[in-house]
């Protein structure tokens, strides 16, 4: 990304500096989540975004919750590993604060990220809700320690006992963040998506435009 920002009243400029940005769809953030993302390995080019999240079932299911997550890589040749639960595992262990792992399996690949961050690291931010609109809701961090190793699988689908990762990477300006609650403990979940949302979310199928064709009663939020 290129461009300036103006803060504390002074002008920052950049030119070419590694950027994310996002858009989260939907009527609000999940009733609880871990996040963590990093493109400032000391590996140039590689980047990853991943997510463990509980949240309500589409289709006003009150009370319904499932478990999610995801595990993107950028490698730095340009290709893209989706590592998603309705094509693998996806499994996360986080604390309150200050501690992140993730695990997911899928298309051949293997990923383990592990983050960790000073107890006095972060700031609390606003975050959209279904009932209390922009709340403080969330808590992060940019100055994460973060670890990614990325391993290929064999033809039996498990990681050989001495492969050596295709990816072994380290960072310590990761973001990081936890939300939602409640938080009294460590959280460790494993994505479980739901038929038939499990099998829907494969097709090829473009939910934009077809949001474009209902009235807007019939909208889900955020579309």
């Amino acid at each position: 990304a290129s461009g300036w920002l103006h803060w504390g009243g002074q002008r920052y400029e950049f030119t070419n500096a590694p950027a994310y940005a996002e858009k989260n769809w939907g009527g609000g953030f999940p009733s609880k989540w871990i996040w963590v993302q990093c493109n400032t390995f000391d590996v140039a080019g590689l980047s990853v975004t991943a997510v463990g999240a509980r949240r309500q079932l589409l289709l006003g299911l009150q009370g319904v919750e499932e478990d999610v997550g995801m595990l993107g890589v950028h490698l730095p040749d340009g290709t893209f590993l989706e590592l998603v639960p309705w094509a693998g595992e996806v499994e996360w262990s986080a604390d309150p604060w200050g501690r992140w792992w993730l695990r997911a399996r899928a298309s051949g690949y293997e990923a383990v990220l592990e983050a960790t961050c000073a107890a006095d690291a972060g700031t609390v931010l606003r975050a959209p809700t279904s009932d209390n609109g922009l709340a403080p809701h969330c808590k992060d961090t940019f100055f994460g320690n973060c670890r990614l190793r990325v391993w290929k699988l064999d033809s039996q689908g498990r990681v050989p006992a001495s492969a050596v990762p295709i990816v072994d990477a380290r960072s310590s300006t990761a973001a990081l963040e936890v939300g939602g609650g409640p938080w009294w403990g460590p959280w460790s979940a494993k994505a479980r998506m739901l038929e038939p949302f499990r099998s829907l979310v494969q097709l090829p199928i473009d939910v934009g435009a077809i949001s474009r064709t209902l009235p807007d009663l019939l909208k889900p939020p955020g579309l």
